[in-house]
């Protein structure tokens, strides 16, 4: 008899022989990341489905190079992750073409891939096959379109056999149906798609396309390529809807400090998931300078750095390297009250360039809540802890089994100190910078009824938003021992 193999412990004294039980180690924590950016814009194509972006080239062979607004919010600035979410007008229309037969009767129709006027540039060219059947040419004389998709042909295809042909074979540009196969489609010379309209975008339809984004993992930060308040709200009731991410509103270009400032008191939650970010920047887009929405600089900013790292951080000025000017100069008492008001604005510091001024959420009534920092490190932590707890789920609740999370927690928190990510306990006076405790609360009770409860207090570094140097200076200064 041979050796056999379980993971049930009853099934290791059923008879004689040789009993292998394989198991691994405990599992460890890994960091999540948080730099998954997700735009919800205008393109001149492509699909509406939430689709993570592979390159650049991967961007435009799918939404195409053009001056949507969607392409503009994502010119001259970059990201560590993207996905894209199209907004697509509910009265938007594909672009098509139906050919008939000599008899005539309708018999194939070529429908554009996406919603929009892109299609109606799209053509079809019907000919005798060079043996028999028909030969279909597919031509996109979009702008640009020949570097993303080149001329397709199919040859010698029978109207019986154009449905399997065309499946076999998916075109990239258009979705055919066969509508009769008596007799074939009569020749067509270059024959354009028409109807194709992108409709008129509405608000619901960016509510539309922001729900998409409420799977659980969908990304760390959402933001719009056109704003006003309608969509502002919509992102607010994504933000308390998930409570998985951070969203980031913003403002027209005309709006003002006091228009803003205004604003924003209607986009307050509790947990600090959203960001108001004010003054709109200038880029080079086709060699000339324009203003584009401050809520993607702030997007690019994140999506690159660390959750420790405060977006109103000095150094992540190199980030900004396609800005060129800021709509307004504003004042320091202006940035003050900004910063009262839970917006967080960009500034141009003549010594450093173009960064943030202050990196706050817009939630102001808890003073322990008002930092994008605080948010972004709360989210990182609990959700690489919450991913590990994943696998324990309806695992017995034993006492081995609580020490084993308790020292994967515990050694996934040693990695960050190590890592510079968090502070050590010597850095902290009077205490400790972390408490992971899984005794206080479960009580024979509580493991009874199938819970299992973890505390994890947990120090973070703040960062230095307000430098001050205390200066004496002067010809009759004196340093005594009392002072040093």
């Amino acid at each position: 008899m041979g050796i056999f193999r379980t993971h049930n412990v009853a099934e290791y004294d059923q008879v004689d022989g040789i009993v292998i039980d394989e198991t691994a180690p405990p599992g460890g924590i890994q960091g999540v990341g948080t730099g998954l950016a997700i735009l919800v814009g205008q393109f001149e194509r492509g699909s509406d489905a939430m689709t993570r972006m592979a390159s650049l080239v991967d961007f435009h062979q799918r939404y195409g190079k053009s001056s949507y607004s969607g392409n503009v919010q994502l010119k001259n600035k970059k990201f560590s992750a993207l996905k894209i979410i199209r907004v697509v007008a509910s009265d938007a229309v594909k672009g098509t073409k139906t050919f008939a037969s000599a008899v005539p009767t309708d018999t194939i129709k070529f429908d554009a891939k996406w919603k929009g006027v892109y299609g109606n540039k799209i053509r079809v060219t019907i000919e005798a096959g060079s043996v028999s059947g028909k030969k279909y040419t597919i031509e996109d004389t979009n702008t640009n379109a020949s570097e993303f998709f080149p001329t397709e042909v199919y040859d010698n295809i029978a109207i019986a056999g154009a449905a399997a042909a065309f499946l076999a074979t998916p075109s990239k540009l258009v979705d055919v149906t066969v509508l009769s196969t008596v007799g074939e489609p009569a020749n067509a010379a270059a024959t354009f798609l028409t109807s194709g309209s992108d409709g008129t975008v509405a608000d619901t339809d960016y509510e539309t396309a922001i729900a998409k984004a409420e799977v659980e993992n969908a990304g760390n930060i959402l933001f719009l390529d056109v704003y006003n308040s309608t969509r502002n709200s919509y992102l607010k009731i994504h933000a308390g809807i998930t409570m998985d991410k951070i969203v980031i509103c913003s403002h027209a270009e005309a709006d003002d400090v006091s228009d803003n400032i205004a604003a924003v008191a209607t986009l307050r939650d509790v947990d600090g998931f959203i960001i108001f970010a004010e003054n709109w920047v200038g880029t080079l887009i086709d060699g000339l300078e324009a203003f584009t929405s401050p809520a993607s600089w702030y997007a690019s900013i994140l999506s690159q750095t660390h959750p420790k790292v405060d977006p109103a951080y000095a150094g992540n000025a190199q980030l900004l390297y396609g800005v060129t000017s800021l709509k307004n100069i504003h004042t320091r008492d202006e940035y003050i009250q900004l910063m009262q008001a839970g917006i967080s604005a960009f500034e141009q510091d003549l010594d450093i360039g173009f960064k943030i001024k202050s990196g706050v959420v817009t939630q102001i009534a808890n003073t322990s809540k008002l930092t994008v920092l605080r948010r972004r490190m709360a989210t990182y932590l609990t959700d690489s802890i919450g991913k590990f707890l994943k696998i324990y789920q309806n695992d017995v609740n034993s006492q081995s089994n609580r020490d084993n999370v308790k020292a994967a927690i515990s050694n996934f928190d040693t990695q960050q100190e190590n890592l510079g990510v968090l502070p050590k306990d010597s850095e902290v006076t009077g205490g400790k910078a972390k408490l992971i405790d899984i005794k206080s609360l479960n009580t024979n009770d509580t493991i009874a009824a199938g819970k299992f409860y973890i505390k994890y207090k947990r120090r973070i570094f703040s960062s230095m938003r307000f430098i001050v140097l205390i200066a004496e200076i002067g010809e009759s200064v004196v340093v005594t021992e009392q002072d040093e």
